[in-house]
C-alpha cells in the first residue's frame, strides 16, 4: 500500500517572489515604477534580508524587476526572451524526443498562418522567396540548416508577435538535431514544401497555407525515422540524436 507522503512547505523564497509580484500587479506598476526598500519589504513580508535578496536576485534573473545599485529597486521592461530562455532550458536539459518537437511545431505553425496571411507583406514575401531559391541551392548540410531555419524565422517575424517569434529559440534546436540525423537528403523536399506554402500566402489562402504546413512538418516524420533505423539497426530505442 502506498503510504500518505508528508505535505512540502512552499520554498520561503519563492513565496516572497510570488508576494511581490502580486504588490507589483495589485497596484499597477509599470516599467521604472520604484519598488518600496529592502527595509520596507523585509519588515512587511516578515522574512530576513538574505531571503528577500534572493528573491530579488530571482525576479531580476527573469526580467521582471531591476536592481540599481545605491538607487533602489525598479519594474523593468517585461523580456519575453528572459522567460523563454529560461523555459527553453528547463525542456531541452530534459532531451525531449524529436516527435515532441514536430507535435509543438504543428500546434504552433499551422496556427500562425493566421497572423502571417493577415500581416504579409509584398515585400516579406519576396524575402521567404529569395531565402527558399538560396535553400535549394544550398550545397552544405549546414547551410541548409541555417536557411531552412531562417525561413521558418521570418514567418514568426511576419506574424509580428513578441511571445511567438521567441518560438524561434525551440526552432533552432530541433533544426540542429534534425540536421545531424538527415543531413542535405530533405533539402529538395523541404524547398518544394516551402514553394507550396509561398504560393498559398500569395493567395491569401490562410486554410491552403495550414493544409501546407502541416504537410511540411509531416514529412519530417518518415525521414527522421528512416535515418533513426539506420543509427539503430538492431532496433534501438528510436531516441532523438544528442
Amino acid at each position: 500500500m502506498k503510504q500518505i507522503e508528508p505535505v512540502r512547505r512552499v520554498n520561503l523564497t519563492t513565496r516572497v517572489m510570488e508576494s511581490i509580484k502580486d504588490y507589483i500587479s495589485s497596484n499597477n506598476l509599470g516599467p521604472g515604477d520604484r519598488l518600496p526598500s529592502e527595509k520596507v519589504l523585509t519588515s512587511s513580508l516578515n522574512v530576513s534580508r538574505n531571503i528577500l535578496r534572493e528573491a530579488l536576485k530571482s525576479l531580476e534573473a527573469v526580467g521582471l524587476i531591476e536592481i540599481k545599485v545605491g538607487d533602489g529597486m525598479y519594474v523593468s521592461s517585461f523580456d519575453y526572451s528572459n522567460v523563454v530562455d529560461h523555459i527553453s532550458f528547463a525542456i531541452l536539459r530534459n532531451d525531449p524526443e524529436m516527435a515532441h518537437f514536430i507535435q509543438a511545431r504543428l500546434i504552433i505553425e499551422v496556427g500562425l498562418m493566421d497572423l502571417v496571411v493577415r500581416n504579409l507583406d509584398e515585400v516579406s514575401l519576396l524575402q521567404l522567396e529569395e531565402c527558399n531559391r538560396r535553400i535549394s541551392e544550398a550545397t552544405t548540410a549546414e547551410e541548409f540548416t541555417e536557411l531552412d531555419l531562417d525561413f521558418h524565422r521570418q514567418l514568426l517575424e511576419i506574424a509580428d508577435n513578441p511571445i511567438l517569434s521567441e518560438f524561434g529559440a525551440f526552432l533552432g534546436r530541433f533544426f540542429i538535431r534534425a540536421q545531424k540525423l538527415v543531413g542535405m537528403d530533405a533539402r529538395d523536399r523541404t524547398a518544394e514544401g516551402h514553394r507550396e506554402l509561398l504560393a498559398a500566402l500569395r493567395a491569401r489562402d490562410v486554410n491552403a497555407a495550414k493544409d501546407v504546413m502541416r504537410r511540411h512538418i509531416h514529412t519530417w516524420d518518415p525521414q527522421l525515422e528512416e535515418h533513426r533505423d539506420k543509427e539503430h539497426p538492431s532496433g534501438g530505442n528510436g531516441g532523438s540524436a544528442s
